[in-house]
């Protein structure tokens, strides 16, 4: 099995009920599975450092405003389900309900750092890195306990952590946060590990370095293209940057850049922005045109909870039932105009992805045209045929003579009329086309 063809679902517990629990994510898991993903990822729910001193808050964390002591990505014990989600059988009844859907399961690692008064740590002085005193460092950045791999004892103690959640928790593989600053060799030795338990082990890194994807990991982030994306679609860049980012792509990654995520949001970005959510700043019918591009581009997509309905709520992952405000998705988008627009797009997307070979490929051709700054336009070519692909990434009509022909069969349209030998795309219009190339007798 490959992730390359694979779709991804984000779900953060807070975030994705207003329980904010694993038993009421279980129970929404067909809904998730009805959109035709294939791997279901899910947020730290271990137990969480209670630290009410703010000096040792992330700064994201102080920024939320909601008083919460508790951060998911610092973690006070790593062998146990946090109270606040659930425990241990009601995660192994999400990874079994999502199994029995055909979903695939991945769970969130956080081994750069931990808190400072984890579990371990007094038992085990040697699993943090101390100051020369015999403190517990703490660096600027994420002032956390970093967790000490010069340790063989730590090290064999995470692993030990990877194979329980594989092997009594459904894990099919694991996203690993900030992956990059982890010893590649820690990586390296732990999923060769899980691969003699399981060959088809997901591996997904939080980073971008080339060897860690090269040597190790499935899929990495493509932080770079998610941010050009966005400032595409809210014109503070014109399209043109994302030719120039795919430059830089084939010379940093080569054949690698198909195993980088291609999305427009995750936990981090959506909870940075408070109420500004992409579908705001870049408008809905903006957003369903980035979704075109994150879908046929090449690479990993992955969809942050709620996007299918539109929503546009506040998405804090510091806010939960006992502290901050209301940020759990406005499932009641899923009944407007724009949530039932958005449903239907996203199905036909994942749809289009499974069924042509030619939207995971990285073979992609930008496709020359009148309209640099506004339309983002590229042919890519994989196992018989040609998709051809034309978005217009602003929020004004434009019509645009590309050097192509597209005289093929229509796959996905909106707001796009034929006009001579021109386009006529409407404000996000987009067109995917697909051209089949005859085999030579």
């Amino acid at each position: 099995m490959s992730s390359r063809n694979k779709i991804i679902y984000q779900l953060a517990l807070r975030t994705f009920t207003p329980d904010g629990t694993i038993a009421a994510a279980t129970k929404l898991l067909p809904h998730v599975a009805s959109l035709g993903v294939d791997i279901v990822y899910l947020c730290p729910f271990y137990v969480e450092e209670n630290d009410p001193d703010p000096t040792y808050w992330s700064v994201r964390q102080t920024k939320s405003g909601t008083g919460n002591p508790k951060n998911p990505y610092k973690i006070a014990d790593y062998f146990n389900v946090d109270e606040e989600y659930g425990t241990w059988e009601d995660l192994k009844a999400f990874a079994d309900e999502a199994h029995r859907l055909g979903l695939l399961v991945m769970y969130d690692l956080v081994y750069l750092h931990c808190g400072r008064h984890a579990v371990f740590v007094e038992e085990h002085p040697d699993f943090v890195v101390r100051n020369e005193d015999g403190t517990v460092k703490v660096p600027d950045r994420w002032p956390f306990a970093r967790l000490n791999f010069e340790s063989r004892e730590l090290r064999e103690y995470l692993m030990e952590n990877m194979k329980m959640l594989m092997l009594e928790y459904g894990a099919d593989g694991f996203r690993c946060d900030v992956g990059d600053s982890v010893p590649l060799d820690f990586w390296q030795e732990a999923f060769a590990r899980l691969k003699a338990i399981n060959p088809d082990v997901i591996s997904l890194n939080e980073g971008k370095k080339p060897d860690y994807i090269e040597e190790v990991f499935e899929i990495g982030y493509g932080f770079d293209w998610s941010k050009v994306m966005r400032q595409i679609f809210r014109g503070e860049l014109p399209a043109s940057e994302l030719r120039v980012l795919h430059d830089d792509e084939c010379e940093i990654y080569g054949e690698n850049r198909g195993k980088l995520i291609r999305a427009i949001d995750n936990h981090d970005t959506a909870s940075d922005v408070v109420t500004g959510r992409n579908e705001i700043t870049m408008t809905s019918r903006g957003v369903d045109a980035a979704l075109v591009i994150c879908t046929t581009y090449g690479g990993v997509p992955l969809i942050w909870n709620g996007y299918e309905l539109c929503d546009d709520a506040e998405n804090c992952m510091f806010s939960n039932r006992f502290y901050g405000r209301r940020s759990a998705m406005n499932w009641s988008k899923a009944f407007t105009a724009d949530g039932e627009r958005r449903g239907k797009l996203i199905r036909a997307l994942h749809r289009l992805y499974h069924d042509h070979a030619t939207c995971y490929s990285h073979q992609l051709t930008f496709l020359e045209h009148n309209a640099p700054d506004s339309v983002i336009a590229y042919q890519k070519k994989a196992e018989g045929e040609s998709l051809l692909v034309v978005v217009n990434a602003t929020g004004k009509a434009v019509s645009v003579k590309l050097d192509a022909d597209l005289r093929g069969k229509p796959l996905l349209r909106s707001g796009v009329s034929r006009r001579g030998d021109r386009l006529r795309l409407q404000a996000y219009g987009y067109l995917v086309v697909r051209v089949e190339h005859k085999k030579s007798l």
